[in-house]
Formats: structure tokens, C-alpha cells, sequence
């Protein structure tokens, strides 16, 4: 063994005692004494729940509650509003909404009096086109959570990973990702050769076409994607199974679970994340990336964290959780569009809720991919985003007006105190008729494409969003480079 790599692994420390870390900021509400509680009443904690998943008045009603327990820190004796509240949460998504997260937010803001706002979790949501811009332009406060509820970390998320922090600590690290990886110098000249790669590695018997490309080989080829043009390596049929587990047909819609349901699921779902993030180490270690992550984490100064491992695992967050992971929904938001068929937004709508999308004539979508590939991808984040939503925290003492916390009253005022959670929504802020004409048409030709919110920022000034994402090209690269091997794209006719 050289000298360098002795020192590499001297450096990197020990991932045995990095992920054997106790849990951090345990509220009383998530308590394993809560959990217990939680079993011992299981048959009326259903009733409740079930009554929360389909009555609006006593979902309001729990919220409010729960506004109340996070602005006291969550203590113990509000678990059992928790418990309620977040199987009818559970029931909402899975039956009233669909499994759809863009209509469950929808039904949710209906249930708060249909106005600019509501409330979930730790915190407001807001939706309105304009709100949401000023929000992502703006120097935002961060903590650790998503979805507006705390994250689990550390067994979840590495607590200071770069979603989670802001201020100068946020910008260094951010410069570090761009300089090593993400600026479009480092990777830019691998990009005419990805294709080829890509082929030889993961194309299946029949090749490209729209009923061999199916959600398990799309979400591969943006794995191998992503990878071949941040690190330069090819990743094996294997690798990429790991790295895509970190999309949506993976674990990613189990990250996001409040520690409560993770333990009353006895943290086996903690204990599958845990061993996709090591898995993942040893993707990066046995493509040589160690020394890599090492000279990163050395060059942020005070924020260098005290190993190695600390950084890789937060860098393959950033990479996997929100590169891959979004991309993959991207590119599968495309191909089902090029299927005629939807994704995380039914195309057929919900009623009320949530008009139907409407599309060009079903043969004529190949051809509109083929003459404008940038075009169609970015109407097709504005359609159905892959991150609907992020999660900041007020600054200071606001006042909300137009939202309804009480069981049977009206949407009235609401204040709200500096740090708490605030999640804004861009899913629902590219439906925005204000914005967008015919909002809920898949339109790649429309003239103000550019204002859509996608990659947590506007594409008509992106210099103006402090934290939009340094891969934005790099995404929408990997995604046309997938849909392009299609054989019905490439050998469509340009419309």
C-alpha cells in the first residue's frame, strides 16, 4: 500500500463509528416511550386516524394542535395528536390522493379554505407562483428537515448536509461541489461520448425503445449518467442498481418519514437507508473517488468536517438523494409523457382538486422531443416536478392571512413565529394561472417556459437563485442523452 493511500485512509476515518452515531434532537412526541404508546392503542389510533384521513374539519383541527406542539418543542403528551395526525396524513396520500404528492397538496389546501396557504407538519406551505420565486431568491434560513416535519439524522440524513445549512458554511461547501464536480468544465467534454457508454453497458435486448425502457432501466441509465459525468467512471449493471435505489422506485419516499413512523415501523426502514448510504461509499471507493473526497473536504477550511467519511456521505447525498433521484423522476416524467401517461400527477385529474393534463395528439409527442429536447424536458418538470417542494424557515414574525386552522370556522389570520418551517411549493406554483395560460397544458412551445420553477430556481435568470442546483445542465443533459437512444424519438419526424 503507498504512502498516499495510507494517508487517503488515515484521513477518510472510520465508517463503523460515523454511522453508529445516537440520534439527534429526539422530540418527546417521537419518544420509543411514545412509540410503545402508540402500539398499546393501536385499534382506537386507527379510528382516529381514519377519521383525520377523510374529515377536513378534524384534520385542521390536529394541525392546529400540532402548530401548538412544535412551537413548544414537541413534547411527549402531544404524541397521541401526532399519532392521529399523521395516519390520516398517511390515508390521504394513499387513498384520497393517489399516492400523488402534487394531490395531496392540493386536497390540502382546499382543506385550509383554498387559499394561498396551509399547514402541515412544523410548518406553512405556500404555493403562489410569485411567493415561491421571491422565496427561492432570497437568502434563505435552513434547518434540518423536509417536508416541513424534522429529519431524522443522523440515521436518515448526515445533519449538515448541504440542504440543511445556510450562511457562509452553506457557500463553501456549495463552491467546493462546483469547483471539483459540477461546473460545466468539468464535465462537459465526457458528454459526447455518455451515449455510447451507456449503450454498451446497460442496453437491453431489442434495444431503446418505449416498452423496453421501463422505470427500472430509465432510472439505471440516469444513474450511469450522472456518474460517468461527475467522476468520469463507468458504473457496472450492479452499481447501477444501487445508486438508482436512491430515486423515487427506491427508498426515497421512505427518507422523509418523521422519526415517529420510523420507529413504529421498529427503524427497519432506517436500517435499509443506512446500508444504501454505505453501499454507496463503496460504489465511490471502488471507483478510486476516496483521495477525491478527501482533498474536497480539506479544502473548506473551518468547515472541514473531522473525517473524511462525514463529507463523502453528505457530497452522495447531493449526488444520489437530490441528482439522481430527481433526475430519474425527470426522465421518467418524459418517457411516460412520450407513452401518453402520467407520473406523480394523474393525467386524468381528481375533479376539483386537480384539473386533468391535457397533451398534444399521442404520435406527434416523438417528434416535439425531437425538435426541441430542452424544451420538452423543462415543460415536462413544469408538468409533473420531480422536487415539489423545499423547505426554509421564517426569518422573523409573519402573519399569514386566508387560511382556516379551526375545526369549523373560516380562513382568517395566522402568525406564525421566526423558525418555524416554511415550505414552499413549486409543483404547485407552475400550475399558476396567474403565470402560466392554460396552466394544466403540456405545451413545450409556450413563450414563458423560462418562468417555471424547476431545480429550485427560474430558468429566464438563474443567477438570481442562490440555491439553485450547480447540475441544473448536467440533469437536463443525462435525461436527453436517455430519451435520445429511444428508437421512436430517433426515428421520429421533427414537428
Amino acid at each position: 500500500m503507498t504512502s498516499s493511500k495510507v494517508a487517503s485512509d488515515d484521513a477518510w476515518g472510520s465508517e463503523d463509528d460515523y454511522f453508529s452515531r445516537p440520534p439527534t434532537k429526539v422530540n418527546g412526541d417521537a419518544s420509543w416511550i411514545a412509540t410503545i404508546g402508540f402500539w398499546m392503542l393501536l385499534f382506537l389510533n386507527l379510528i382516529l386516524g381514519i377519521i383525520a384521513g377523510f374529515a377536513d374539519c378534524f384534520i385542521r383541527s390536529l394541525a392546529s394542535v400540532g402548530k401548538t406542539a412544535a412551537e413548544k418543542g414537541r413534547p411527549l403528551y402531544f404524541a397521541p395528536t401526532s399519532w392521529w395526525y399523521n395516519l390520516g396524513m398517511a390515508i390521504r396520500l394513499l387513498v384520497k390522493g393517489k399516492k400523488s404528492r402534487f394531490v395531496l397538496f392540493n386536497q390540502m389546501r382546499n382543506a385550509f379554505g383554498g387559499g394561498d396557504w396551509w399547514w402541515h407538519g412544523e410548518g406553512a406551505w405556500s404555493w403562489r407562483h410569485e411567493a415561491v420565486r421571491q422565496t427561492m431568491a432570497s437568502d434563505q434560513k435552513r434547518t434540518a428537515a423536509f417536508g416541513a416535519v424534522t429529519a431524522c439524522c443522523p440515521e436518515a440524513f448526515p445533519p449538515r448536509m448541504l440542504l440543511f445549512v445556510d450562511g457562509s458554511e452553506w457557500s463553501t461547501v456549495r463552491s467546493a461541489l462546483i469547483e471539483k464536480l459540477t461546473a460545466k468544465r468539468c464535465w462537459e467534454g465526457r458528454l459526447p461520448n455518455l451515449a455510447a457508454a451507456m449503450e454498451a453497458k446497460l442496453k437491453p435486448a431489442g434495444g431503446f425503445t418505449l416498452d423496453t425502457l421501463d422505470k427500472t432501466l430509465s432510472d439505471n441509465c440516469v444513474a450511469f449518467g450522472v456518474w460517468y459525468l461527475l467522476f468520469g467512471v463507468e458504473l457496472s449493471p450492479e452499481q447501477c442498481a444501487t445508486v438508482a435505489a436512491w430515486g423515487a422506485s427506491g427508498l426515497a419516499g421512505v427518507f422523509v418519514f418523521p422519526r415517529l413512523l420510523q420507529r413504529i415501523a421498529f427503524n427497519r426502514l432506517l436500517k435499509r437507508i443506512t446500508k444504501l448510504r454505505k453501499d454507496t461509499l463503496a460504489v465511490a471507493k471502488a471507483h478510486g473517488l476516496q483521495d477525491l473526497l478527501v482533498s474536497m473536504n480539506d479544502s473548506l477550511g473551518e468547515y472541514k468536517r473531522p473525517t473524511a467519511v462525514e463529507f463523502a456521505d453528505e457530497i452522495m447525498y447531493g449526488v444520489n438523494f437530490a441528482g439522481v433521484g430527481g433526475t430519474s423522476h425527470g426522465c421518467w416524467n418524459v418517457s411516460q409523457f412520450l407513452r401518453g401517461e402520467g407520473n406523480d400527477v394523474p393525467l386524468a385529474g381528481l375533479g376539483a382538486d386537480v384539473p386533468a393534463t391535457t397533451f398534444p395528439p399521442k404520435e406527434k409527442l416523438p417528434g416535439l422531443f425531437k425538435s426541441n429536447p430542452t424544451a420538452f424536458i423543462k415543460e415536462s418538470v413544469r408538468v409533473d416536478a420531480p422536487v415539489t417542494s423545499a423547505t426554509c424557515v421564517f426569518k422573523e414574525d409573519t402573519e399569514i392571512d386566508g387560511i382556516n386552522m379551526s375545526c369549523c370556522g373560516k380562513p382568517g389570520k395566522l402568525c406564525v413565529k421566526a423558525g418555524t418551517m416554511h415550505q414552499y411549493v413549486l409543483s404547485m406554483a407552475n400550475r399558476d394561472p396567474a403565470v402560466f395560460d392554460n396552466p394544466n397544458a403540456f405545451d413545450p412551445a409556450r413563450p414563458n417556459l423560462d418562468k417555471m420553477l424547476g431545480w429550485n430556481g427560474a430558468l429566464d435568470d438563474p443567477s438570481k437563485y442562490p440555491r439553485i442546483c450547480p447540475g441544473q445542465e448536467l440533469s437536463v443533459a443525462v435525461i436527453q442523452t436517455v430519451i435520445s437512444l429511444v428508437k421512436e424519438v430517433a426515428d421520429a419526424q421533427i414537428v
